[in-house]
């Protein structure tokens, strides 16, 4: 007689660089469950991009539909329970999945209990898989090369030949405070200096795109933005998803904060990548941020 595979269900809506962020969490789950279907339930926008990771072998959408959407919501607690999960990681922690708990009946449930962690979000997960007593040696050591494109061809069609530098400008609209303002005189400064410069811009970000000199980039998708950030030999990028593109594939480079986040708290700062903080972004100089540039580089 044939038995099925375990399914072992983990919870991670987003946002975006938290969820490359779990890739360690992921990992170190598939080796302990390495004959267990893995699915995330994740948001929709996440769908394509999390089927490339090579842990995770189903993905359920979930959009977080509002709360007097019943049937939206009962329809995705069924898909849940269709599953038969041995087991629910709930790495998102919210009252949202706090009441998916509620309404489904799974034998080993693991949260955090929703209390915010005093160092990060990651790190109160860390704490709590060993809790569970799952070792933490590589939860904090993702690796996210699998999500890399090959963008050669992509590289020789703008002409970009050789060794080149990236510059991730913007943010979202929601947080434009997070736009370190000075990347017009740092590209220029690159250029000076015999170094070729790519700017990457979101959709969010297009306003920028005609202020920077150099090769510019706009709404690739996160493979081909991951490939560019591969490919480079440094990156300079703000407090943002992409940033943490280039923490997680351990690329020499720096990520700009200002006061409205702890860089502590992102965990954006992963060797050789580090962090760059300053009270105001504005009083953060070019000089200041060439003088580590040329410490790492």
């Amino acid at each position: 007689m044939q038995h099925k595979k375990q399914n072992i269900l983990l919870i991670k809506h987003g946002a975006f660089g938290d969820l490359i962020q779990s890739d360690g969490i992921f990992r170190t789950i598939k080796n302990i469950y390495p004959k267990a279907n893995l699915v995330l339930l994740t948001s929709s926008s996440y769908k394509d991009l999390m089927l490339l990771s090579p842990y995770i072998d189903k993905i359920i959408v979930d959009d977080r539909f509002k709360y007097w959407n019943l049937r939206k919501i009962f329809q995705l607690i069924r898909e849940i329970v269709s599953l038969h999960f041995s087991h629910v990681f709930d790495l998102q922690n919210s009252q949202r999945t706090y009441l998916y708990k509620i309404l489904i009946n799974t034998p080993t449930w693991i949260t955090t209990k929703r209390k915010d962690h005093p160092i990060s979000g990651l790190q109160g997960l860390v704490d709590m898989l060993n809790d569970y007593g799952i070792p933490s040696s590589k939860i904090l050591d993702p690796n996210i090369t699998w999500m890399a494109n090959d963008i050669s061809l992509l590289l020789k069609k703008r002409r970009i030949l050789g060794e080149f530098i990236v510059l991730i400008p913007g943010s979202s609209k929601k947080h434009t405070e997070k736009r370190w303002p000075y990347y017009k005189e740092l590209a220029d400064k690159l250029l000076k200096e015999d170094f070729n410069v790519v700017s990457i811009f979101g959709p969010d970000e297009l306003d920028l795109e005609n202020t920077l000199p150099g090769y510019n980039f706009n709404n690739l998708d996160l493979m081909d933005v991951a490939g560019i950030i591969k490919k480079s030999i440094f990156v300079i990028g703000n407090d943002s998803g992409l940033s943490h593109i280039a923490s997680c594939l351990r690329k020499p480079g720096i990520a700009l904060f200002g006061p409205t986040t702890s860089g502590k708290k992102s965990e954006l700062s992963r060797k050789p990548f580090q962090i760059l903080e300053s009270g105001s972004l504005k009083y953060l100089t070019v000089n200041k941020v060439w003088k580590s540039i040329n410490k790492l580089i």
